[in-house]
């Protein structure tokens, strides 16, 4: 990431949010500006509270100083997550890349990064970069939320998918005339009892065809910017007019049913795809808003891309989602 200051601070507003980044860590630069370059600005706006964050080499005597020896363990309910807490810090630990210290109550976060990290720079990126942030821009009324979202004409809709969905979202843009606000991440605000979906960069990871596997057991995965890969089919902002809810593992056929609101809530909530730190607290119910509010859908994809723009096509437009949402519809492809 080149300088943008003199106090190597690299400033930018995301979503009407004050951000700032300083990095020590070169090779993950590539990454940093895919992601954050659109919002870079030189100046915040007077009064701007931002959220900061430094990443830097790993070195285990200056972790060690911002260690608390009285951190206790949180359930993250994940293999992945290794979490500790104490009080308003939290310490994100992972052997695959490093060490990230978050400071709720400043606004600040820090991320050590392994010289020999295991996982690739895009990878590395959302863990040391934007997990953390995430955490500490909900509480700036902006959520940063790992799942796609695409629109066409007047419809927009969130996919939270516990897989790879790369040939669904080709489809949409190929075959239905689909644009992506976020195809790996998306920025959510509420406004007005309504869901503002926001852009975000990211990249997908394409699946590395089976001939590919066989001649190297460390093929690196296939990450594609699908909205460089296709002209205009980039969307700044869309309002979010259903949830689907995509269930683990594809099925031989594919169909989606609506959920009633009190199912929505509990699995809206148990499919979020991102950990919450104080999930208890307001900045933290964004599930249950978001379920009360829009209309959700539990999908079964198969292993045909082009079912996905089918189920599309049959859902209620959001002038008859108060009709279709009080039957019980079922929808088979």
């Amino acid at each position: 990431m080149p300088c943008g200051s003199s106090d190597n601070l690299h400033r930018f507003t995301l979503h009407g949010s004050a951000v700032g980044v300083n990095s020590l860590v070169p090779w993950l630069a590539p990454e940093l500006n895919h992601l954050l370059d659109d919002f870079r600005v030189q100046q915040w706006n007077p009064g701007a509270l931002p959220i900061t964050g430094t990443l830097w080499p790993y070195e285990q005597s200056h972790v060690l100083k911002h260690l608390s020896t009285g951190a206790r363990r949180v359930n993250a309910n994940s293999d992945l997550l290794e979490l500790y807490e104490d009080d308003e810090r939290f310490w994100l630990v992972d052997d695959r890349w490093g060490i990230a210290e978050m400071n709720l109550l400043k606004g600040q976060w820090r991320s050590w990064i392994l010289p020999n990290a295991t996982i690739d720079p895009v990878r590395c990126v959302q863990w040391a970069v934007l997990w953390p942030m995430a955490q500490l821009l909900r509480s700036r009324g902006t959520y940063l939320v790992p799942a796609a979202s695409v629109t066409r004409a007047d419809r927009s809709f969130l996919l939270l998918a516990p897989f790879g969905i790369e040939p669904e979202l080709t489809t949409l843009i190929r075959s239905g005339g689909y644009r992506m606000i976020g195809q790996s991440w998306t920025a959510i605000r509420e406004q007005d009892s309504r869901f503002s979906m926001l852009h975000l960069p990211g990249y997908v990871e394409r699946a590395v065809p089976p001939g590919m596997r066989l001649t190297s057991s460390d093929v690196m995965p296939m990450w594609i910017d699908l909205m460089k890969e296709h002209i205009a089919a980039e969307q700044r902002h869309g309002w979010c007019d259903a949830i689907l809810v995509v269930d683990p593992g594809r099925r031989p056929q594919a169909n989606v049913r609506p959920l009633d609101r009190a199912r929505a809530v509990q699995t809206l909530r148990l499919a979020w795809p991102i950990f919450e730190l104080h999930p208890n607290r307001r900045h933290g119910q964004l599930p249950a808003r978001l379920a009360q509010r829009v209309p959700c859908y539990q999908l079964h994809l198969s292993r045909e891309p082009r079912d996905l723009l089918k189920i599309l096509a049959t859902l209620p437009t959001p002038m008859g989602e108060a009709v279709a949402r009080s039957r019980d519809l079922r929808v088979a492809v």
